[in-house]
């Protein structure tokens, strides 16, 4: 009867198929569990629309629009309608809740919005993309 683990083949010893299974499953579990998190890079630019988590989404620093997104405006009274502007909002915490804003600034015009480590989430509304310019 011929043992798989003292087997000779080419002058070489086989180990036993199920000890080769395990010894390739801990080989890669090594590998899978010594390997880096996969971190995605931060949007620069930040797009006009959307709220971003800092950190995980965008870096904090000083950012410029060149203004609103829209083509066209509604104006009454010679002031542009709040849909019309660039808006943007910065929270103190990551949710993004109303109940949170720091601060926040409306235009029609070029903007910087300043998200510094104390921010945790950056909301823009009808903004052209944001560049890290700080």
């Amino acid at each position: 009867m011929r043992d798989d683990a003292t087997e000779q083949h080419e002058g070489k010893k086989h180990m036993p198929s199920p000890l080769r299974i395990a010894a390739t499953f801990v080989a890669c579990a090594a590998t899978v569990a010594l390997a880096p998190p996969v971190v995605a890079d931060p949007m620069d630019p930040i797009p006009g629309n959307g709220t971003f988590v800092v950190g995980p989404d965008i870096a904090p620093g000083l950012y410029h629009t060149g203004g609103t997104a829209s083509t066209w405006g509604v104006w009454i009274n010679n002031i542009p309608t709040q849909g019309e502007m660039c808006s943007w909002f910065t929270y103190s915490t990551p949710d993004a809740s109303k109940d949170h804003v720091a601060q926040a600034n409306s235009s029609m015009g070029p903007m910087y919005a300043n998200i510094n480590t104390s921010v945790k989430a950056f909301e823009s509304q009808n903004c052209q993309p944001w560049s890290r310019v700080g």
